[in-house]
């Protein structure tokens, strides 16, 4: 009697597996389920080691619009898709494995406590934000929130993994690679057109930038063109990194690598990610070339004087000439059309911004809040977190928090800076003063592109530049463990 029961049950639980097992390979589960399936399997790995977390942030969420627009051939687009929180996932799986460490070294880290202090400041100021002296309904504050503060943790996960210099290389490593990648995939978009997944995708959003003269701009595996061009910009730093890291092979690979990446900045048609490009390209030189901190201001001023000469010698000769005339759609085909239209015609807005449409309708949103902020209440507090978004980090944080927010955000990323700098005139290792130097660079084309957009609010901004720069406060412990390391080979030489 008993055999044949257990036989019964395990029939029973045969059957139920066949079942579920079926279900499953027939059966495309929902962004919900996929989350929960997600938690599952990725919570005892992360909570074991958390740099398994660390990896996965890097190496899934570049991935993850990509995804979602395949689940829209399955399932109509939702209000607020649950793949989007796989990154907050991540980071509350990394937060949870590290908490011990975390209260731990808060204690220890005594040199950098003034950093640590500023940026949790201002993310208890972030969370506040959502409920005291705001003009957004909560539901908004709480959504605008999911772009701010979260990715702000991530400054605190640098700090702890600082020290692992192995895998700091590793993740610019991947970042080149699903950089090369991406752009890869940005030109078949180009050249060769839309999947029918991205087709459902353009059909059921409202996106106006992302349509220029009836042509969709590239946006390869990410969720617009300038988080596609922030992407190439991380991954362009990435490779003058490893230029110096890797050997002789890497260099001669980054002589192909650094043309796709630029030809990948180019189509997205993002001016500032344009810009971008240029002051990598100029400041890696001046930190690598030019020693001193005086020195290297001399040499941006002179840059930026030569330019602003060239354009005037340009001017003068340019005359009255009449502008040239595009040619006919149907003339070209949609890849020529689409680099007359939105590369040759929008490059113009680069030396003359001036007369460009968006440039001159920002300006003006931009000089109406000043105007506005001339009011004690906004000046002082702004209207909340989430309130508008005016295209400008600054301007934004003038709107939403008054002055005193706007002069936080602009003093955290010039503190970031002033630490980076300091580091590479003074770190003894060569690899130290390498990753200070890329991150600086990362830091201050951040800062200056951010003038017209909020690039350190999406993927892939937010996470470099607070997962690095709380690596970057913690590069003196480096250098000296480096320089202790290196010292033994040195006196056996």
């Amino acid at each position: 009697m008993k055999k044949n029961a257990v036989m019964v049950l395990v029939l029973i639980g045969i059957a139920l597996a066949g079942n579920l097992l079926a279900y499953k390979l027939f059966h495309v589960p929902r962004q919900t389920e996929m989350i929960v399936l997600f938690v599952v399997a990725a919570a005892y790995p992360i909570l074991r080691n958390p740099l398994f977390g660390v990896y996965a942030v890097f190496l899934l969420l570049p991935f993850v619009n990509y995804a979602r627009r395949l689940y829209y051939l399955v399932y109509t687009r939702p209000g607020i898709d649950p793949l989007l929180m796989i990154g907050e996932v991540l980071l509350a799986l990394i937060i949870a494995g590290l908490f011990f460490e975390l209260r731990e070294r808060g204690e220890k880290d005594r040199d950098i406590k003034l950093f640590r202090l500023m940026v949790f400041s201002y993310f208890c100021y972030l969370a506040l934000r959502i409920f005291v002296y705001t003009e957004v309904p909560l539901a908004q504050a709480a959504a605008a929130f999911k772009f701010y503060g979260p990715a702000v943790l991530f400054f605190f996960v640098g700090c702890i993994y600082a020290l692992y210099f192995r895998h700091i290389r590793i993740i610019w490593g991947i970042t080149v690679l699903i950089g090369v990648l991406a752009a890869l995939y940005g030109i078949k978009q180009l050249y060769f057109g839309y999947s029918e997944a991205e087709r459902i995708w353009l059909s059921s959003i409202k996106f106006s930038t992302l349509v220029i003269y009836d042509i969709v701009r590239p946006f390869s595996l990410f969720s617009s063109p300038a988080t596609f061009g922030d992407y190439m910009l991380l991954a362009v730093i990435g490779v003058l990194m490893l230029w110096h890291w890797e050997n002789q092979v890497f260099r001669m690979l980054s002589l192909i690598v650094l043309p796709v990446l630029f030809c990948a900045v180019l189509i997205t048609s993002v001016r500032s990610n344009w810009i971008g490009f240029v002051l990598v390209m100029v400041l890696w030189f001046a930190f690598t070339r030019v020693k001193g901190a005086k020195k290297r201001i001399m040499v941006l001023v002179a840059i930026a004087a030569l330019y602003f000469a060239g354009q005037a010698v340009s001017d003068m000769f340019a005359g009255e000439s009449a502008p040239v005339a595009l040619q006919p759609a149907e003339a070209a085909s949609s890849s020529e059309r689409y680099m007359q239209l939105l590369v040759t015609s929008r490059s113009t807005a680069i030396t003359d911004p001036m007369q460009e449409h968006s440039f001159q309708s920002r300006l003006a949103l931009w000089t109406y809040m000043v105007r506005l902020s001339t009011e004690p209440q906004l000046a002082l507090l702004g209207r909340g977190l989430g309130a508008l978004n005016a295209d400008s980090l600054y301007i934004t944080y003038l709107a939403e928090f008054g002055y005193p927010g706007m002069l936080f955000i602009i003093f955290i990323l010039g503190a970031f800076v002033f630490r980076g700098l300091k580091i590479i005139d003074t770190a003894q290792s060569p690899d130290v003063v390498v990753l200070a130097r890329g991150i600086t660079v990362m830091n201050m084309v951040f800062a200056i592109v951010s003038i017209t957009g909020s690039h350190i609010h999406a993927f892939p901004g937010d996470v470099y530049f607070w997962f690095f720069n709380g690596v970057l406060v913690k590069l003196p412990q480096l250098d000296a463990w480096l320089s202790a390391q290196n010292a033994p080979a040195a006196e056996g030489a």
